[in-house]
């Protein structure tokens, strides 16, 4: 083996980040630094970083290196390498960022056909005290609170066991780690920057990235395809708790075939412990300058919504409101319990109260606020059980019978539904004062009622349980953040009435949520997402509303920290880029453009409309950030797409219509959306949108919002 070039060295122009070219038994290595401290970050030789193999399974071996040599440029290190059958160029530079950019170029070199190669680069890191790894929307410190006996990705223990997903499965394309030095904590961050190769039948081929052990450590791997769950080659995970095999990981290599891609690096010192995650954000947000697409003006979006609402009336003498789902399409009702109101969660019937109201309020047309007088009445009368602030969450309209949640097979009610109906009961009477309008008779004690049982149920840990069984006692005692709609509905109900008592709980318990949650993320936001036990983007996006609250409320500076932290960990839920779809999928025949959209847990790999962008809009503006402003814009008009305009678009007869779940991986069909529409679809929509337009009025809110 011919070594050429020791001793290059780069640093940044605008970082003190440093990488060394070094020679270590005759092997060619690459240390990355700063220029100021000694040690490393990470190391490795080439020969240990560059891996190739053929056939199947895929294996991490180490390419075989004939000649390598390593120049220095005026402003990079180009690195070129010759193995037995594929050479390769990797050209190494520092943006003017501080980012480190690898372009690297695999070329066929053998003069027949590699079959069912696998190419790409790994990073094995020194041993860590108090590691985490993030790989966004995927792994969050190995997602602890993940229900063991649901299959959920996972980096697992043992030799070459680990994660390795799709690059369109991941909403940024990056492996985040963080770890203990001395008294402080550093990270490391290794993103894809996503190319794909097209087949000539049209079937688009995305490189891989994730972690997996190597000689006891965690290992950062790149590679071109190939695919670990949860360390099984060759899996991938298709819906939930549920893989299969897979074999579109591999290429083939024809002779003189290059493979490119382009690869980032990052690492420095953090300023506190768990969250490497803010790191990967707004490095992302810089390097990949996300680009949402804009179907629809504002008004285009509620009048849409509003037509999709309407649809989702129902009244009789026994009841009235908002059906979760409707029997009005061509297909007919796709839930299998009947028609019914959900109040919460994914049916949200006093929030399209809200919005109904809204709407006839702002549309001087009395019908609507009457149809949300009569969903609220119908609620507070006949929602009630025996226990005193307690409610059923779901009424089934053929038989007039009221149901609720099951855990271990006894009914019980969720602290988040509940939590949710309570808030939106809040935000209907505070509407209602504000246009001047008298509020029921019974709305304001129900509201008293409900935050008083609030009061009375935190457990021994200051958090709310998960649920509560029938008698009111708690259903479970483990430490959840499901509980936190409670705290901010305890909010809003000081906010009705001036009880300091709810203003004092709502406080106490958020500083329990943070310290059992945010202070080391140690424990990430978990368990809010009714239907998958584990981390997920709904637990973080509650504990950004309570915060953003205590903010609104206090002007304190902690809880704008608190507000700051829960955005960008849910952020990493966002889709920053646009992966290309197969020819002649749904997706790539409609242009759609995942880039704004928010996936949804580590267990459930869809994304869709469910994110505060009204609140994250107004969070950065009343703090002046921009980066928040701007990307709440963006999310929100991206979130357009999909919306039914005329009968039979996106499987739809009902204009307004918009599914729940939409497929940019292979996580149930990749480039398609279902059918499944259940009523939250409309009023997370519409509630912001109308929100907008209050706030500004119809111009304002039009240019601010896209209109």
């Amino acid at each position: 083996m011919t070594t050429k070039g020791i001793g290059c060295r780069l640093q940044s122009e605008t970082s003190n980040r440093v990488i060394e070219v070094t020679e270590r038994g005759g092997k060619i290595g690459l240390r990355l630094g700063l220029a100021d401290q000694p040690g490393s970050f990470c190391e490795g030789t080439l020969s240990s970083i560059l891996k190739f193999s053929t056939g199947r399974p895929w294996r991490a071996d180490r390419m075989a290196i004939r000649e390598q040599k390593a120049e220095q440029l005026e402003k990079g290190i180009l690195l070129s390498i010759q193995g037995d059958s594929v050479n390769v160029r990797i050209e190494v530079t520092f943006d003017t960022e501080g980012f480190l950019r690898m372009e690297t170029a695999w070329t066929n070199t053998s003069g027949r056909i590699l079959a069912d190669a696998s190419v790409g680069l790994e990073w094995e890191l020194a041993p860590h005290d108090k590691e985490m790894v993030t790989i966004p929307h995927m792994i969050y410190n190995n997602n602890p609170s993940a229900d063991p006996d649901r299959l959920v990705p996972h980096l697992g223990v043992g030799e070459g066991k680990g994660l390795l997903c799709e690059e369109h499965r991941l909403p940024i394309p990056c492996v985040n780690v963080e770890w203990q030095e001395g008294q402080g904590h550093l990270f490391l961050s290794f993103f894809s920057l996503p190319s794909y190769v097209e087949t000539a039948d049209g079937v688009v081929h995305y490189g891989s990235l994730g972690a997996y052990q190597r000689n006891g450590q965690t290992t950062i791997a790149a590679m071109s395809g190939v695919l670990m769950f949860n360390g099984e080659k060759d899996i991938v995970y298709v819906s939930k708790s549920l893989t299969a095999p897979y074999e579109g990981g591999y290429l083939d290599f024809e002779p003189g075939f290059t493979l490119s891609k382009t690869y980032v690096m990052e690492w420095g010192p953090l300023d506190n412990p768990g969250r490497g995650f803010v790191e990967v954000v707004r490095s992302a947000i810089a390097l990949y300058n996300p680009q949402g697409a804009e179907p629809h003006t504002l008004d285009e979006i509620i009048r849409l919504k509003t037509a999709a609402l309407d649809d989702r009336w129902r009244e009789s003498e026994k009841g009235a409101g908002y059906v979760k789902f409707s029997d009005s399409n061509s297909f007919g009702l796709v839930s299998k319990h009947g028609l019914h109101y959900m109040y919460g969660w994914t049916g949200q019937c006093l929030k399209l109260a809200w919005c109904d109201a809204v709407l006839g309020l702002d549309g001087e047309e009395e019908s609507r606020v009457k149809r949300c007088e009569k969903a609220v009445d119908f609620y507070i009368r006949q929602s009630i059980t025996k226990v005193p602030g307690l409610r059923n969450g779901a009424y089934f309209l053929k038989d007039g019978r009221w149901d609720n949640f099951n855990w271990q097979e006894e009914p019980v009610v969720s602290t988040r539904a509940y939590g949710e109906t309570v808030s939106d009961l809040a935000d209907i009477i505070l509407l209602f004062r504000s246009r001047g309008r008298e509020v029921p008779s019974g709305w304001e004690p129900a509201l008293i009622e409900a935050a008083d049982f609030f009061l009375g149920s935190v457990l021994p840990s200051g958090i709310f349980p998960a649920a509560w069984r029938m008698d009111g006692s708690a259903a479970d005692d483990r430490i959840t953040a499901a509980g936190i709609p409670c705290a901010f509905a305890l909010l809003k109900a000081y906010q009705v009435t001036g009880k300091e008592e709810y203003k004092s709980c709502a406080f106490t318990c958020m500083e329990q949520y943070y310290e059992l949650h945010a202070r080391t993320f140690e424990r990430p936001f978990a368990r809010s997402t009714l239907d998958a036990k584990c981390e997920d983007k709904e637990a973080g996006m509650f504990f950004f509303l309570a915060a953003y609250e205590l903010f609104r409320m206090t002007g304190d500076a902690r809880y704008k920290e608190w507000a700051e932290l829960a955005a960008d960990w849910q952020l990493t839920y966002v889709y920053l880029w646009n992966p290309v779809y197969d020819r002649g999928t749904a997706f790539r025949e409609a242009g759609f453009q995942a880039t704004g959209w928010p996936g949804v847990s580590v267990q459930n790999h869809h994304v869709d409309v469910f994110f505060p962008t009204y609140e994250l809009y107004q969070f950065g503006v009343e703090t002046g950030q921009e980066t928040y402003r701007r990307l709440a814009q963006m999310i929100f008009l991206a979130l357009g797409q999909g919306i039914c305009t005329a009968p039979g678009e996106w499987g739809f007869t009902v204009v307004g219509e918009q599914a729940e779940g939409f497929f940019p991986s292979n996580f149930q069909g990749r480039g398609r959306s279902n059918t499944w529409n259940p009523s939250w679809v409309i009023s997370e929509v519409l509630h912001h949108a109308l929100r907008f337009r209050l706030e500004r009025g119809e111009e304002d809110a039009g240019r601010s919002a896209g209109g």
